[in-house]
């Protein structure tokens, strides 16, 4: 594994951690309180969605890093792929902590978990996006630049 592969593994962990971590923080000030059972849980569920676009937008990263161009619009991308992810997993996780799909959204219709869905979307854009969209954007940036060094590297 290339060690700008291990970088953005690696970021894919711990970003989702601090922004779980902030988003608590935030919530907090908003007088409500998940405690470190809710950290791990939206934690956890922000790295695996984090990893699962960093999988799905190493290719787009690594092309750029081939061609000499930017990568901040894979970065966007594995942002929003992370936000959409984090909407979709976290309903997953309501839905199999309560006992199913009715007992989630109580009619059981799918228009309303397309609509927890969007609400875990929603709170985790709003919350931290400001923030997360340009991170990952300069992150994927920086990463293409190592990918691109370390190309140079074994061809020299």
């Amino acid at each position: 594994m290339s060690r700008a592969r291990l970088w953005l593994h690696l970021a894919a962990l711990l970003a989702p951690l601090a922004a779980a971590g902030a988003w608590t923080l935030i919530a907090r000030e908003a007088e409500l309180t998940f405690g470190p059972g809710g950290l791990a849980i939206f934690g956890g569920v922000a790295v695996i969605a984090a990893q699962v676009a960093a999988l799905l937008r190493w290719r787009a990263l690594e092309r750029r890093a081939r061609e000499g161009r930017g990568a901040w619009r894979t970065g966007i991308g594995m942002a929003a792929i992370t936000h959409v992810l984090f909407g979709v997993l976290a309903d997953v996780l309501l839905i199999a902590a309560v006992g199913g799909v009715q007992q989630a959204a109580g009619t059981g219709r799918f228009s309303d978990i397309l609509l927890q869905m969007a609400f875990f979307f929603a709170a985790s854009v709003f919350a931290l996006g400001a923030v997360t969209f340009p991170a990952t954007a300069l992150l994927a940036h920086w990463i293409a630049a190592l990918r691109r060094k370390e190309l140079a590297d074994d061809v020299g």
